[in-house]
């Protein structure tokens, strides 16, 4: 009786010890299979391709290194640490190399192309601009490129400057100059860039028998011989009060928003100070982007705003 009491006891114990086993492994192997992913290939896919797969398996994305290789395309992964194929948990690094793309490049043909669209082509293939000269044209418009030194089709290695030959516009000419009285100032500038003038100072003054905003002088004046490329300087009318904008310790922050759509805009931004036109932003702006600029702001300025070579805006501060 005691044997088969001691036999029943045994087999109790080893039930229950089988029944802890099987449940802490069950358990075990659930957790476990919650929190463990197996990390997968990622070497030669494109880095926000590998970033969106790493954060559905809830891992983290560090670069660990980027470097030029002449065989795995620029943005793309040439390593990774775990390799494929480990088991790590949900939550754990995974660390990748980057490419830089192939440390020589072949230059593009920039011929023809404005000064702001080579910036953005040759940013995008890790080259710069060198020396800058500049040369009348009759036929090339301002600012186009008229040659590039290396040429294109060249080989050099990435970090590189190129040199360009940038056309000034036609050569100066002798023309007459026109009457810019009683014209507002958005279109005495208008009437100075058909002419191949420059927009030289603006001065303001208060006189209420004329109109707000009228251009009630101008140096040179109206009948002078002058040539292209001259400065005119302008007296406006000013009854209203000056633009505002965001004024903050001495500087003016302003802003230009891009529109919604598919094409990029051409933006120049051009400050005329009392004593200088300092050109503050020119360059192309991607749709729904915003330019933000800090501008000094100690003396009477005006801020001219173009959009596509047209001037859109005038805003003047006092």
């Amino acid at each position: 009786m005691l044997k088969r009491l001691m036999t029943f006891s045994i087999l109790v114990l080893l039930f229950i010890m089988a029944a802890g086993i099987g449940t802490y492994l069950t358990v075990n192997l659930l957790i476990r299979s919650e929190n463990v992913v197996v990390v997968p290939d990622l070497e030669g896919k494109e880095v926000v391709y590998a970033l969106e797969i790493l954060s559905d398996l809830k891992l983290n994305t560090k670069v660990k290194a980027s470097q030029y290789d002449p065989i795995v395309p620029k943005h793309h992964v040439i390593a990774q640490d775990p390799e494929p194929g480990t088991e790590i948990k949900q939550g754990r690094d995974v660390r990748l190399v980057i490419s830089r793309g192939a440390q020589a490049v072949v230059l593009p043909n920039l011929t023809g192309m404005s000064v702001a669209q080579a910036r953005i082509l040759l940013a995008e293939n890790d080259l710069g601009i060198g020396h800058l000269s500049h040369t009348s044209d009759a036929i090339r418009p301002k600012e186009e490129i008229l040659a590039q030194s290396p040429p294109g089709g060249a080989t050099r290695l990435r970090g590189s400057d190129i040199d360009l030959l940038i056309s000034a516009g036609p050569p100066p000419t002798t023309i007459t100059m026109a009457d810019l009285q009683g014209l507002t100032l958005n279109q005495a500038i208008a009437v100075l860039e058909s002419h191949h003038l420059l927009t030289g100072q603006i001065r303001y003054l208060r006189d209420p028998s004329k109109p707000d905003d009228m251009v009630v002088a101008h140096h040179p004046k109206s009948g002078y011989p002058v040539n292209t490329g001259t400065s005119v300087d302008l007296s406006v009318n000013q009854q209203s009060g000056y633009a505002t904008g965001e004024q903050r310790d001495g500087v003016v922050l302003f802003r230009h928003r891009a529109p919604n759509g598919f094409l990029r805009q051409h933006v120049r931004i051009i400050v005329v100070r009392l004593l200088s036109t300092i050109e503050m932003f020119n360059g192309f702006v991607r749709p729904g982007r915003d330019v933000w600029l800090l501008i000094p702001y100690d003396q009477p300025m005006t801020i001219l705003r173009y959009v596509d070579d047209e001037l859109v805006e005038t805003q003047r501060y006092q």
